[in-house]
């Protein structure tokens, strides 16, 4: 299945099942109900897709059914074609073999290859909706034994799904079934961070997967009672990390239901635009692809949504329906209470402007507030719970810590509105057409000045900085009624500033003390790794951490600074010895400066089949200050180097001062995205870069 994930309710498509009933490959034995005792010792159940029909009981609507459990087939009967695997494969997944094996001759390497990629969404004119996907695969290596797993989930009293077959071919002809005793039913782990009290997850292995095996299954999903129907929102993408034959997506509606689509990183323009197909009362919109190479794994690639073809569609009017709808949600639950209050104005107590009550505020939330999820409905969903609930509770997910960042700002008089995005990381946010597309909540404060974004969900980010995977994608404030890109800050605000003061032995031994401060994104992964160490532990790590700096580090001593305190800036010292770190030969002495070796993995290609994509920009500053040993001067420091373009901005110099070598480094990328056609020369820069950073110092003896 290669559908988008959804942000909202149910974040993994497939849920759990009855299995078939109209042509069963054992006897019912029991049915339990969602509400109500078991129904068990059953015999003669008949099911006419709608209800069933027990005797000695009233029709039973397949919606009130929770679980079905079967007993062995009567002996002599036989089993589904389906159940049974049959002659082994279905007849489209035998029609793609032949194109497989080519497919996989053509892309060697490859560790298996889609042959059916099929899904087929329905939307009813009672408001539900329908699914079903059917997959085939060849298991070439190892790892697409994986493919035997079959995993699905539900939620009680909304959705379910059936298993019509899993199957597993050998390459002998032998077939293996996945019959209903190897399906196990449990619930989610209350200690997971994400926890829905609602969901159930079906999981089973189709036995007999070797390499060389073909697995084959289908399922089908029910949305038998949407929380609201306009939520229909059928996604699916047409490439992966392995070859695919044939990969098709069918969307069928009412008439009268007007549906909205999109698509995109079509190859064949032409093939972007669905076959339609007409009957009385349905259109069904077809989507096919087939032959598709395996995308190509490169260093900071995009993220594969952005690179994949992909189609989405949606059955909201407009964008104001979609705003509508989730205002509604988020207002509802951005309501004060006393104790809110009461805390709000603890907080920021003492507060003198209203950027620091804001940080104030974004501090407690981000200390006080685990992150975990626990939702069970629309409402909660898309909109967390209540301010108050979360409040109490001091845990929640990134919509509750937005709802109540904007509940407790409001409480100190500043205007905040949850947004919904996608994490840059995840693949760019639909907005061609009226849907919620997200998988993230994060906050936009609005005051008469000017707005800007915080996230409160990580615990380390000092005020006004917040997570690089927010930066330059797009933004829905249903509050404000509106869709707006976030802007990526300038490099300065993702800063490492490092200060190094070093004094040279005659033996070539190298005394380091370092200072660094950090802002952005580079402090709050700082300060998050170093939290999380026990005390006692650190001077270990911290040994090892400036080893991977400078191989054959000694570590003397190191100091946190404001480790804790979210509100003042990071400081790191380290004071080390390198032994040995020059190497002399007579009055010739030569080294290089630690720390200031630089590799760029994202460049090692000549040419690249997609972009360099970082989630935000950077800076980086370094000043060395190099005392040489007495009646040593500088015999040679390699000539300045000054790179600059749209994507990189680049200088560094070493000079020779009163028996000092200093050394002065800034380097800035200027954008997140660099496109392929500016690629040779960003590799250029970035070669010279790492090349000068490698350079060797040379000393002599004066005379």
């Amino acid at each position: 299945m290669r559908t988008r994930p959804r942000f909202f309710v149910i974040l993994l498509l497939a849920v759990p099942g009855l299995w078939a009933v109209a042509a069963p490959p054992s006897v019912i034995e029991k049915i339990t109900l969602h509400h109500g005792e078991p129904i068990d010792n059953l015999t003669g159940v008949a099911f006419d897709g709608e209800r069933f029909t027990v005797p000695g009981h009233d029709p039973i609507p397949r919606s009130d059914v929770q679980t079905i459990e079967f007993r062995a087939a009567v002996p002599g009967r036989e089993a589904s074609p389906e159940m049974a695997g049959g002659e082994g494969l279905t007849p489209l997944a035998k029609t793609m073999l032949e194109r497989g094996a080519k497919m996989a001759a053509q892309f060697r390497g490859v560790p298996g290859v889609v042959l059916v990629d099929d899904g087929e969404f329905a939307y009813h004119k009672d408001g539900t909706n329908s699914y079903q996907y059917h997959f085939a695969g060849l298991v070439l290596k190892e790892e697409m034994k994986s493919w035997a797993q079959v995993t699905c989930g539900f939620e009680e009293g909304r959705s379910r799904s059936r298993i019509v077959y899993g199957r597993a071919i050998g390459h002998d002809g032998a077939v293996s079934t996945l019959t209903p005793d190897m399906i196990k039913i449990a619930s989610p782990s209350e200690e997971l961070l994400f926890f829905n009290p609602n969901r159930k997850v079906m999981s089973g292995v189709i036995p007999g997967v070797e390499v060389g095996s073909i697995v084959e299954y289908s399922y089908e999903f029910d949305d038998y009672s949407p929380e609201d129907p306009r939520l229909f929102s059928p996604g699916f993408s047409f490439q992966g990390a392995e070859p695919v034959v044939f990969s098709r997506v069918n969307v069928t509606l009412p008439k009268n239901i007007d549906f909205k689509y999109m698509t995109r990183s079509f190859p064949d323009p032409q093939k972007a635009n669905p076959k339609i197909e007409e009957n009385a009362d349905t259109r069904t919109y077809v989507w096919q692809l087939e032959d598709m190479p395996p995308l190509t794994p490169e260093p900071l690639m995009p993220p594969e949504p952005d690179l994949v073809p992909m189609m989405e569609g949606a059955i909201f009017k407009d964008f104001k329906e979609v705003f509508d709808l989730l205002r509604s949600l988020q207002e509802a639950r951005i309501k004060q209470t006393p104790e809110i209050d009461a805390k709000v104005n603890e907080i920021i107590k003492g507060a003198s402007s209203v950027d620091e009550k804001i940080a104030k505020i974004y501090y407690w939330v981000q200390e006080n507030t685990r992150y975990i999820s626990i939702k069970g409905s629309l409402g909660a969903g898309f909109s967390g719970h209540t301010a108050q609930e979360t409040f109490e509770n001091r845990y929640g997910d990134c919509t509750d810590k937005a709802i109540l960042f904007a509940t407790m700002l409001k409480s100190a008089g500043i205007d905040s509105s949850p947004v919904i995005l996608h994490t840059n990381d995840s693949g760019a946010a639909v907005t061609e057409i009226p849907t919620l597309s997200g998988n993230h909540c994060i906050s936009e404060v609005c005051l008469p000045d000017r707005s800007f974004f915080l996230d409160s969900t990580a615990q380390n980010y000092r005020y006004p900085y917040f997570r690089a995977d927010d930066h330059g994608v797009a933004a829905l404030n249903a509050i404000k009624g509106g869709i707006h890109e976030i802007p990526v800050p300038p490099p300065s605000d993702n800063q490492r500033d490092s200060k190094l003061e070093m004094n040279l032995a005659p033996n070539g031994d190298l005394k380091v003390r370092t200072l660094n401060q950090y802002n952005g994104n580079v402090e709050a992964g700082v300060r998050g790794f170093w939290k999380q160490v026990r005390e006692d532990n650190r001077k270990l790590m911290m040994s090892e951490y400036v080893n991977s700096i400078s191989p054959g580090a000694v570590l003397d001593d190191f100091s946190l600074a404001n480790l804790e305190d979210l509100s003042q800036p990071l400081k790191m010292t380290l004071d080390y010895n390198l032994p040995g770190h020059a190497i002399r030969a007579n009055d010739l002495m030569y080294l290089r400066m630690p720390t200031l070796e630089r590799d760029y993995p994202e460049v090692a290609l000549e040419t690249r089949h997609y972009p360099i994509q970082y989630m935000t920009t950077e800076e980086r500053v370094l000043d060395i200050d190099l005392a040489m040993p007495s009646g040593f001067r500088a015999k040679w420091l390699p000539p300045p180097l000054d790179v600059s373009n749209p994507y990189v901005d680049y200088h560094a110099k070493y000079e020779e001062r009163d028996g000092h070598v200093q050394f002065h480094e800034t380097f800035r990328r200027l954008k997140r995205i660099v496109p392929m056609a500016d690629y040779p020369q960003y590799r250029d820069a970035l070669r010279s870069i790492a090349a000068f950073s490698k350079e060797e110092i040379f000393l002599t003896e004066k005379g």
